[in-house]
């Protein structure tokens, strides 16, 4: 069987499932589904870590085991069908209790993903807009180069002199790389920005950090690195990959240890020293350190080019649209009582996003740019 589709029947597929006329139709499709790949003699040429990618938004109105068995096999169908055209199509799922009315299509504008943009502020104060088509010599900044390639802000500190600081910020729909002097690499998200020197002088070194970023850290146990948070917050390491969130329009600040050790310094003498998998959470408005398990596979889904809204709320979700699509997210009857699973390709754009969204019962529209949920 070949397994491969056109882009008029993706966009066909997009449409069916935006509307409730078709809901029986798939689940019957879905329940076929199903039981071919229960069969040991159906092979579905797919492997599971790239089924596990295909992308989608879930309601999550079913038991969670229930859900996750569907969720699971209907993907890797999905995947079949699917991969051979790079599409990202949503992991359909019936609701166990289907609520009587129907979806209403909605006609939206669009707006695309993010892509590879930002600004570096340099220590004059004078401002460079970067994205992935400029490449070479950008500045010389008291004898440090600042190179660019391939969508990558390097520097080179050998013949540095006097210590500049510069800023790397990405607005909402932007996110870079950066590989800094010491030869660590960062990995900056959008709405987020990363300050450092154009040479770590000093028996340590010091990047402040806003937003959220991946860090890969040289090692150097002579000068040990550190990240400087909002509210007084630090994190040191002597060399490590971590990865750090510290919006202002989230709860907390959430440090995240792939690799290696990090210590944890809140308000006053609160630290905690974590060990890889585990995560730390700094509350903005209250005091101690809170420290768990982490799914690292849903911290770094941002920077593996992936939306991993497993559990999440509708105000966590529209968070991340916001920072991603550049847009406002505004509730018009109050925020919807739904959580979600699965996951969805970063690289949609906003109208295959509000598609998922509909299907999921979450009702919106979109004004210029601002998202606005109805129901």
């Amino acid at each position: 069987m070949e397994r491969s589709c056109t882009e008029q029947e993706r966009e066909r597929l997009f449409a069916m499932m935006a509307t409730g006329e078709h809901d029986a139709t798939l689940q019957q499709m879905a329940d076929e589904v199903v039981a071919a790949v229960d069969d040991p003699a159906v092979e579905i040429a797919v492997p599971a870590h790239r089924a596990d990618e295909i992308l989608s938004v879930l309601l999550q109105s079913a038991p969670r085991k229930q859900r996750r068995g569907r969720l699971v096999m209907f993907a890797r169908w999905a995947a079949a069908i699917l991969l051979p055209v790079g599409a990202a199509i949503l992991y359909f799922l019936q609701p166990v209790s289907k609520p009587a009315n129907t979806i209403q299509a909605v006609a939206l504008q669009d707006l695309p993903p993010a892509t590879h943009g930002a600004v570096l502020t340099l220590g004059d104060g004078s401002k460079l807009t970067l994205d992935s088509a400029r490449k070479g010599l950008l500045a010389s900044q008291g004898g440090a180069r600042v190179m660019l390639s391939q969508g990558t802000l390097a520097y080179d500190a050998q013949n540095a002199g006097t210590v500049s600081y510069n800023t790397l910020s990405t607005p909402r729909g932007r996110l870079f790389q950066l590989v800094l002097p010491d030869g660590s690499a960062v990995w900056l998200n959008a709405a987020s920005s990363i300050t450092f020197p154009t040479r770590f002088a000093g028996n340590e070194r010091i990047v402040t950090l806003t937003g959220e970023a991946y860090f890969d850290i040289r090692p150097d146990a002579a000068k040990p690195f550190r990240v400087k948070l909002a509210n007084n917050t630090t994190v040191q390491v002597l060399g490590t990959a971590f990865n750090i969130n510290a919006y202002d329009n989230e709860s907390a600040i959430t440090a995240t240890l792939i690799s290696g050790r990090v210590q944890v310094n809140g308000i006053g003498n609160n630290s905690r020293v974590l060990q890889p998998g585990y995560q730390a959470s700094l509350s903005y408005t209250a005091a101690g350190i809170q420290v768990s398990r982490a799914d690292t596979s849903q911290v770094l889904a941002w920077k593996n080019g992936i939306f991993n809204f497993d559990n999440a709320d509708v105000q966590t979700v529209m968070k991340q649209l916001e920072r991603w699509y550049n847009i406002e997210v505004q509730y018009e009857n109050g925020v919807p009582a739904i959580s979600f699973g699965g996951k969805m390709d970063r690289n949609l754009s906003l109208k295959n996003i509000t598609r998922m969204l509909e299907i999921s019962k979450v009702h919106c529209r979109l004004e210029g740019k601002k998202l606005i949920i109805t129901e």
